[in-house]
């Protein structure tokens, strides 16, 4: 059923764009990296279990306040530095997460318009991003922020 799918798709994606801890102006090492991001990782998981999306109108409700905050969520993790060896697969993470935040933005407009069936594109294009993002945190050493909320 699309309404649950849409619904995990923006439960999932906010999970890849969760906020950072901070400023960072020197790369972290590896194991900084990590740790901050499945710690801030653990925390959206948590509050994402209280996230219930089992309607059309839960998704124009509950969408639009997703996508505000994976908006906020990329503003921070752009301040987390990589360490060089993991530069390349941060910068997939990070622009998988902003297509997630962007299509999760399209989402809620599609919901509000009451255009659901719209979003069968989108939700197919976003289940590829997600995936191929979650097998990249995967292979990198991320555990929280490489499954499915």
């Amino acid at each position: 059923m699309i309404d649950r799918r849409i619904g995990a798709l923006a439960l999932s994606a906010i999970v890849l764009a969760a906020p950072g801890c901070g400023k960072s102006s020197k790369p972290l090492t590896r194991a900084q990296l990590i740790s901050q991001a499945d710690a801030i990782c653990k925390r959206v998981n948590a509050k994402l279990k209280v996230s219930k999306i089992n309607s059309k109108q839960d998704i124009a409700r509950v969408v639009p306040q997703l996508a505000t905050y994976e908006q906020q969520a990329l503003a921070d993790l752009g301040k987390l530095v990589p360490p060089a060896s993991m530069a390349n697969d941060w910068k997939t993470i990070v622009a998988g997460a902003q297509t997630l935040a962007d299509n999760t933005a399209k989402l809620g407009e599609y919901a509000k318009e009451n255009k659901l069936k719209a979003a069968r594109g989108l939700v197919s294009t976003s289940e590829k991003v997600q995936q191929q993002v979650q097998a990249t945190a995967k292979r990198d050493g991320f555990k929280e922020c490489s499954q499915n909320a």
